[in-house]
């Protein structure tokens, strides 16, 4: 479980079910396998669709706390890119696209070095894509939220940078 160990010492969450950590490490075809596990592993591609959801729901409460709420001038997400406005849910939009790309989550990905516990595919001769490692972080994000909570999930996106508080 040297791979679990060191995701979580990445990501500053221990998880309580460390095999959901494990799906969310397994990309698409990988042969990657835990020997003391008996069920079946899936890949990541379930949990990425409920992680993608988590970060599209972090970001949508931080940008309505910093941009919306009555008094709250907090530094937000949209002012450190560049787009102020209040109440514009088009500036929602465009922090969503922006933070939730699949070229922003593969270099938050890999900038936390978690490209290194990818499990995948055995043709990719070891070559983890953007897609993948988008795929895995978004997948990282649900398994924490399934294991925990939105606030932890938003925790660990505060530590790789994809959500400020």
């Amino acid at each position: 479980m040297d791979t679990v160990h060191g995701v979580e010492g990445i990501l500053g969450y221990h998880f309580t079910d460390p095999w959901i950590l494990w799906e969310a490490l397994q990309a698409a075809g990988s042969s990657v396998w835990p020997t003391d596990y008996l069920a079946p592993v899936h890949a990541n591609g379930r949990l990425a669709i409920l992680g993608g959801r988590v970060l599209e729901l972090a970001l949508a409460e931080t940008w309505y706390e910093g941009n919306n709420a009555p008094g709250n001038r907090n530094t937000t997400r949209s002012d450190l890119l560049g787009l102020h406005a209040d109440v514009d849910p088009v500036v929602h939009d465009q922090i969503q696209q922006q933070v939730g790309s699949t070229a922003n989550l593969d270099k938050i990905g890999r900038g936390a070095g978690l490209v290194a516990f990818v499990g995948q595919d055995p043709s990719t001769l070891g070559v983890v894509s953007a897609v993948t490692m988008s795929v895995t972080v978004k997948a990282i994000l649900g398994a924490i939220y399934l294991d925990s909570d939105l606030n932890k999930a938003k925790n660990v996106m505060n530590i790789l940078g994809l959500v400020l508080s």
